[in-house]
């Protein structure tokens, strides 16, 4: 929320839009309010940046089931500098209305000239950005005369305006030692590597996963693939995995991620889905990891880069006739392009050329099935065609009416089982979750 003349905030859905802001010391800001739980940019990643730029701005949470739980709050906003919470359950639009009444008004213009001078080892920081706490966040440091550093307030003590106004008659400027915002960045680096371990809401811990994954997602279409990004795509796995494992009780959640999948990208979906299943099946969790859950994010990686462009963007119906001809390879070109800069099992190589085949032999590029068929190949292979009717959007009775009378007739029955056992909890977690809310 930017202090405006006329009182009106600013506010963006963007968080990348939110940093720019955020990142201009010329940007007069009496706080940031954010809502980590619909990110399209890790939280952890940019509280970090915040830290960097705006170390005493104060940032509080939109976030509906923290504000319900007191103890978890209190637990959260000490480990990541958060200064409250808001409820969430309000649109954006109620809310930041409600909150312009308490901005103070601005002595300034917005945006004001930046004239602090550059002192080794300390950052300045705007005044204003005080202005709406209570106390010092760090030890701080005015300009005198001499254009020296002088010591002017310790952390934690109360913030006297007056003082504060007559201090810094010279700058608008005032001076926080870089090791003091280094050692709080540490700390959110420290709680951002170990996010799922935390007290906080599951739609946070969602949020940061699915972000993470779409930042490999993007590494991968602009810098292609290797053992080291494959590395980390393991590491991406495990946290999927264990968000998946904790999950359950926690109503509405697993439906929450899967639509949340479903939005970011058809490899994420397949991800979170088939983890599901094999988690129902009892599959081993190294094997599930290493096989189908890299096969499901490496499946289209051969349709990032085409003589025609990104076609993972286009419905396969789209497409014209040469490149429907090379979607039809597709399963076998990602395969071959992963053997060709990894060392990843045969295994897993044969689950990525065989995703779009079907138990039948109905299936592309080979038409392979029956015990030829992998298993976790046929799990992805069903997946898929979910997530294509899906996309259709069809309302949920008519999308099962359509697996029913055109998909399931191509798998195995076990499979079908598993899959509708997966489906129904996901239906019911949905419902629990909106009669909750």
């Amino acid at each position: 929320l930017v202090r405006e003349s006329n009182k009106e905030a600013l506010a963006t859905t963007s968080m990348i839009q939110g940093l720019h802001w955020v990142m201009d010391p010329a940007l007069r800001l009496s706080g940031v309010f954010l809502n980590p739980t619909d990110a399209g940019f890790s939280a952890f990643q940019f509280l970090e940046i915040l830290l960097s730029h705006r170390p005493a701005v104060p940032v509080f949470l939109f976030e509906a089931h923290l504000s319900r739980n007191s103890e978890q709050a209190q637990k959260m906003m000490k480990r990541i500098h958060i200064k409250g919470v808001f409820s969430g359950a309000e649109s954006y639009s109620t809310l930041i209305r409600g909150l312009q009444a308490n901005l103070p008004e601005p002595s300034a213009p917005r945006r004001s000239e930046q004239n602090a001078l550059k002192k080794a080892g300390f950052q300045a920081i705007p005044v204003s950005d005080l202005f709406t706490l209570t106390e010092y966040p760090h030890d701080l440091y005015v300009i005198d005369g001499k254009d020296t550093l002088q010591p002017f307030a310790s952390k934690n003590t109360k913030i006297d305006p007056t003082q504060l106004a007559k201090a810094v008659e010279n700058s608008e400027f005032i001076y926080i030692k870089s090791e003091d915002i280094q050692k709080r960045k540490e700390d959110v680096r420290t709680q951002k590597n170990n996010y799922l371990n935390l007290d906080m809401p599951t739609e946070w811990k969602t949020a940061e996963t699915i972000a993470k994954t779409k930042a490999l997602l993007h590494e991968m279409k602009t810098s292609g693939i290797n053992d080291e990004m494959i590395e980390y795509t393991k590491g991406m796995l495990g946290d999927l995995f264990k968000l998946i494992s904790n999950i359950d009780s926690d109503e509405g959640a697993i439906s929450g991620m899967i639509e949340k999948a479903r939005r970011t990208d058809r490899s994420v979906f397949c991800a979170s889905y088939s983890l599901l299943i094999a988690k129902h099946l009892r599959f081993e969790k190294n094997a599930t990891l290493e096989i189908l859950g890299l096969a499901s994010i490496l499946q289209d990686l051969s349709l990032y880069r085409t003589p025609f462009g990104d076609l993972t963007d286009k419905k396969p119906t789209d497409l014209s006739r040469e490149e429907q001809a090379y979607y039809l390879q597709h399963p076998t070109l990602s395969a071959d392009l992963v053997a060709n800069h990894t060392d990843i099992p045969q295994v897993t190589l044969q689950v990525v050329r065989q995703h779009h085949e079907r138990k039948d032999k109905t299936g592309f590029p080979n038409h392979i099935g029956g015990a030829q068929l992998h298993p976790m190949a046929e799990i992805l292979s069903l997946i898929n065609s979910y997530y294509d009717v899906v996309m259709t959007g069809k309302n949920e009775a008519a999308v099962i009416q359509h697996l029913q009378t055109e998909v399931f007739q191509h798998y195995s029955e076990n499979m079908i089982r598993a899959f509708k056992t997966v489906l129904g909890t996901i239906i019911q977690d949905k419902i629990s979750g909106k009669s909750n809310s």
